[in-house]
């Protein structure tokens, strides 16, 4: 009975491309940075009196 079996392989896939992101990889520290930044901007804002606080 095993003549009657078809083996079936698998098709083979052609590897993806790997996505190019438009701009180059972002450090770890980056986002922590701006949001410090904003932070030292809304700060000095405040102090300013541009706020209405």
């Amino acid at each position: 009975m095993s003549e009657n079996v078809i083996k079936f392989r698998r098709p083979e896939k052609k590897p993806e491309p790997p996505v190019k992101k438009p701009r180059g990889p972002v450090p770890a520290w980056v986002p922590f940075a701006a949001l410090v930044a904003l932070a030292l901007a809304i700060y000095a804002v405040q102090n300013a009196g541009l706020l209405g606080g």
